[in-house]
């Protein structure tokens, strides 16, 4: 059997993909790849830089405390800048309605999806509208990753702490003894 988590943060990972308006399928120019873990100390966000390098993606990260949180503590972008690729801990989620894309905030920048699926940054909204597009992401987000639950995606894998993605592993090949 597979560990819960890997179906629940799988639901959580691919329902913030929908609603930031990411093609459900590998678009054939992929320019943002989706990952979920467990905290991150330093070696992993090194790490998870190196992906992104690998994959030549941007990346979103979710970080769940515990394998066994209903839902994500931590939501982060993995950037591909001029000059480095960065580490962005601790992204707001935001929407400017109820059928707006979910589009994440992260210091004095605004991040979405754009019209050829890349991961572009603007201006923040007005102050004044932020606590209720971040009500309004967060419930869409809780919502869409319960609809989400039971999908079983193929084409996933499991990279092991500190390996390049030569190493990962598809998660079907995951098993929990217990």
């Amino acid at each position: 059997m597979t560990h819960p988590y890997l179906a629940r943060s799988q639901a959580w990972a691919l329902a913030l993909r929908t609603l930031m308006g990411y093609p459900p399928h590998q678009p054939t120019r992929q320019t943002m790849s989706f990952c979920t873990s467990g905290p991150r100390d330093f070696a992993d966000i090194v790490h998870l830089t190196q992906l992104a390098t690998q994959t030549r993606t941007d990346m979103l990260h979710l970080t769940f405390a515990e394998l066994d949180d209903p839902e994500p503590c931590l939501v982060s972008l993995v950037l591909h800048q001029p000059l480095c690729v960065e580490w962005m801990p601790g992204c707001q989620l935001y929407a400017a309605s109820d059928r707006a894309p979910v589009e994440l905030l992260q210091g004095e920048r605004r991040w979405c999806i754009d019209e050829r699926n890349q991961l572009v940054s603007d201006k923040l909204p007005p102050r004044h509208l932020l606590v209720r597009g971040e009500q309004i992401a967060w419930a869409r987000w809780r919502k869409a990753a319960v609809d989400m639950d039971g999908i079983e995606l193929t084409g996933n894998k499991f990279v092991p702490q500190g390996k390049p993605l030569a190493d990962a592993l598809p998660t079907e090949a995951i098993k929990v003894v217990g």
